[in-house]
């Protein structure tokens, strides 16, 4: 993305070192394969492909001013792409967490174009797989990302086969500016579409009672057969790309707060990399969200916050929408 761009390969760096310094997670590597031009097409126009593998013929491909390949990205985004269908396909057939530790990001991409640093579409591109190739046809998506996964959005919009539930700084004042609350699925997606806009900075607190009251209500009831989740840890408190204000600790207890589910409990969650750019923290976070996934116990002391009047009215509004669609909720 250019030398001082912080969407860089440091940020694996920064993830790998913290899985190597833990001892609470048993972790295994593979190194990732690349995804095939037929795996590609169940997701984008063949147009957008022969983009992105044109790019390596140039130093320099500007596909937005944010989004800008050189004449390795290609091979990267392909890596990335196939490591995350890898890493989905072995989750579902084993029965064991995995983690997509993979770059460029990917909610961003649409059908037939390259934005807000992504390239491929990965999370999508593996639901597609596990549709086609496991006959899957009830997948979850949670995105945890600061920014809104209009791509991911968009690619699963009329579809009931997967459901996207997305929690993200409001779209009044993020990136892309897509992800209101209204926007709820077309057609046979209708209800299968949920967003949860963020006011500015929200704490752990406020976030994790969207967990509880809609993110959690709702997977129960959808019974997925697989989950996915598009991790950003761009909500981290100070992170140069975001809005919001998370703690490391947060994201255990929001990992935490997922061993309800029953997907959870069978195993069959593969999590994907997106954003995160705080270099500092986000190793850490990391590390927490999978400690917290995996059930590993620990005492977190949370620091008193008060609960946000706005987001009450935010939650309230995104519950009425849906009660629509989901009973019970």
């Amino acid at each position: 993305m250019g030398e001082n761009h912080l969407e860089s390969p440091t940020r694996l760096k920064v993830l790998r070192d913290a899985f190597s310094n833990q001892s609470t997670l048993s972790v295994k590597w593979k190194e990732a394969r690349d995804a095939t031009q037929t795996e590609l097409e169940t997701t984008h126009s063949i147009t957008h492909i022969e983009e992105i593998e044109e790019s390596q013929n140039h130093q320099f491909t500007e596909f937005t001013p944010d989004t800008i390949a050189n004449e390795f990205t290609y091979e990267a985004a392909l890596s990335a792409a196939g490591g995350t269908i890898q890493a989905a396909l072995y989750a579902f057939e084993k029965k064991q967490i995995t983690f997509a530790m993979l770059r460029p990001p990917g909610h961003h991409a649409t059908h037939s174009a390259a934005m807000g640093f992504c390239f491929f579409n990965n999370v999508a591109i593996a639901a597609n797989i596990l549709r086609t190739e496991k006959n899957l046809d009830k997948i979850v998506i949670l995105d945890i990302d600061n920014h809104h996964g209009n791509g991911t959005q968009s690619l699963f919009y009329q579809t009931p086969e997967v459901l996207y539930i997305s929690l993200h700084a409001h779209p009044a004042f993020a990136y892309p500016g897509t992800g209101l609350c209204t926007e709820t699925g077309d057609g046979l997606g209708s209800g299968f579409n949920i967003n949860i806009p963020l006011t500015y900075h929200i704490d752990d607190k406020n976030y994790l009672l969207a967990i509880d009251e809609i993110v959690l209500p709702i997977i129960n009831i959808y019974d997925p057969q697989m989950m996915l989740i598009s991790l950003g840890l761009d909500g981290l408190q100070n992170d140069p790309y975001g809005a919001l204000s998370l703690s490391p600790d947060g994201f255990y207890e929001i990992g935490n707060k997922l061993t309800q589910l029953n997907v959870v409990k069978n195993g069959r969650v593969s999590v994907v990399l997106e954003g995160g750019y705080n270099y500092e923290d986000m190793g850490r976070a990391t590390v927490n969200f999978f400690e917290g996934i995996e059930g590993v116990e620990r005492v977190i002391s949370q620091e008193e916050s008060d609960i946000d009047p706005e987001f009450i009215r935010i939650l309230r509004k995104v519950k009425g929408i849906q009660r629509g669609y989901w009973i019970g909720l």
